[in-house]
């Protein structure tokens, strides 16, 4: 059977459209893909805005030569293992809380936690310009991790079931918390019970703990914590401090050296416009909690200063002694704080 004429044209030019539009394997792939789990929660700003931003950060930065596969909290594992993974190199990227890992190693006690907050910015400008990039490193090297970045943390407020008014109201209370913020509690009198993040709101809920703190006000509002916690103590008893990115020393390795300053510029540009969205996302919220019929809890400037001096106490007293490497750390800080204005009594 003869064919038409234009047969043998519209059946070229059907190839020749396939050949453009078939995915053309190998021509854009990445080089390295890593596997990232965040301690932030799917659905909060603070993934949404952070980590998969990163994400995009490193695939533009790179050319598409690194891809991030990000995963939120308790996704591929319980928070409190993402630094264990990372270590054993099961994991290769933690967006987390190192303070996680310091049942291993005491220095990393309150890594990203301050007695008091002079600067919203300090923990982050400590890392990157006051000498906190070296000193983290150096510890988190011998456990096969490096210590990627860190992205700034709004303040933490205690979350609770009845309202908080003093360090008084904190005798007795069974209060969720973690690293300097559990001793802290603790030194103070309330009685401290350790979960990870994914599990405080269960916790209120069912009467597990009577009060909370996990970490900033618009990730505890995307958990929910508002519909069982309805009273809010305000201001900030921790603020100024920073969440960790960690890799793998595996999977750091593999990455060209031209790509290595590239990643950390990412994880840079990530956290700053996040902070930014943060800040006024946190103001946006105290209205709206109030009206919801949350109730913001006014600490006086005196009992403050009795939640710092608690804070600073256990600093000095436990961790500093019981590393040589976290004292350095806390000299720096200290250091740099006292550059900002701070005066410890």
């Amino acid at each position: 059977m003869n064919r038409p004429k234009n047969a043998r044209a519209i059946i070229f030019s059907c190839f020749a459209a396939a050949c453009f539009t078939l995915p053309h394997f190998g021509a854009h792939a990445a080089e390295i893909t890593w596997r990232l789990q965040s301690v932030a929660g799917a659905g909060t700003t603070e993934y949404k805005n952070l980590v998969e931003r990163f994400a995009k950060e490193v695939n533009q930065r790179t050319g598409g030569r690194v891809e991030v596969k990000t995963f939120p909290a308790g996704m591929l594992m319980s928070s409190a293992t993402v630094v264990d993974a990372v270590s054993k190199g099961t994991l290769d990227v933690g967006h987390t809380y190192l303070v996680y890992f310091s049942g291993k190693e005491p220095a990393l006690k309150a890594v990203n936690e301050w007695p008091a907050e002079v600067n919203a910015l300090q923990g982050y400008n400590w890392f990157y310009e006051g000498g906190g990039s070296e000193l983290m490193r150096k510890i988190v090297a011998r456990h096969n991790m490096y210590f990627l970045g860190v992205s700034p943390l709004l303040g933490e407020q205690i979350w609770s079931k009845k309202p908080i008014k003093g360090v008084d109201d904190l005798k007795g209370l069974k209060v969720r918390a973690a690293g300097l913020a559990a001793d802290g509690f603790a030194k103070l009198g309330a009685s401290v019970v350790a979960l990870p993040g994914e599990e405080v709101y269960t916790a209120l809920q069912r009467g597990v703990v009577d009060a909370a703190e996990f970490t900033t006000m618009p990730v505890n509002y995307g958990l929910g914590l508002q519909e069982v916690a309805k009273f809010i103590s305000v201001p900030s008893y921790s603020g100024g401090g920073t969440s960790d990115w960690i890799v793998s020393r595996a999977a750091w390795n593999k990455v060209p050296a031209d790509l290595k300053p590239k990643i950390e510029e990412a994880l840079k540009v990530a956290s700053m416009d996040y902070n930014t969205s943060a800040v006024a996302e946190e103001k946006e919220l105290m209205v709206k909690l109030e009206k919801s019929g949350v109730t913001l809890v006014k600490w006086p400037n005196s009992e403050m200063r009795k939640m710092e001096n608690a804070r600073l106490s256990v600093m000095k007293d436990k961790y500093a002694v019981e590393s040589k490497d976290y004292a350095e750390k806390l000299d720096s800080q200290l250091k740099f704080l006292g550059k900002l204005g701070y005066r410890a009594n």
